[in-house]
């Protein structure tokens, strides 16, 4: 779990895999931006789906073939409320708005989403969803589900 650091954690990093790890976040507000630029391997774009969290992916990563990453679409999905049109591909980084950090209960929803994202991925390992709309719906309600039970 991330540690406490006064209620704000600074910024996570979520991998193609799932993996959820700290990003180092400078004091300083200027390097930030190139503290995510690195973390997702190149210029970042960013997007606003929940309104105290801004999530940074690679500008180009569908362009460059970099992986999906379910476990950040999923996420995005379920704070905007309705599955996203379109894929993010490579590693994402997850702050709070304008580079500020990121809220310690956020965090904890980014890392409940990922958590159930890796558990119905490896459900899929034995029981291969039927399609491809099931496979999306079963992922959202399961992260719907673990963020309504981090919350409670």
């Amino acid at each position: 779990m991330i540690r406490r650091m006064e209620g704000v954690v600074g910024a996570l990093r979520i991998d193609t895999d799932g993996t959820v790890g700290l990003v180092a976040w400078p004091e300083e507000h200027a390097e930030r931006r190139d503290v995510v630029r690195s973390a997702v391997g190149g210029f970042p774009d960013e997007a606003v789906y929940h309104r105290r969290a801004s999530l940074h992916v690679h500008g180009s990563g569908q362009i460059e073939r970099l992986p999906l990453n379910l476990p950040a679409w999923v996420l995005a999905s379920t704070w905007r409320g309705m599955e996203i049109p379109y894929g993010l591909y490579g590693p994402a980084v997850v702050t709070g708005p304008q580079f500020a950090g990121l809220d310690e209960d956020l965090a904890g929803t980014v890392q409940a989403v990922c958590a159930a994202v890796a558990e119905i991925r490896l459900e899929w390992v034995t029981r291969p969803p039927v399609g491809e709309l099931q496979a999306r719906a079963e992922l959202l309600a399961a992260a719907r589900h673990a963020i309504s039970a981090f919350i409670a």
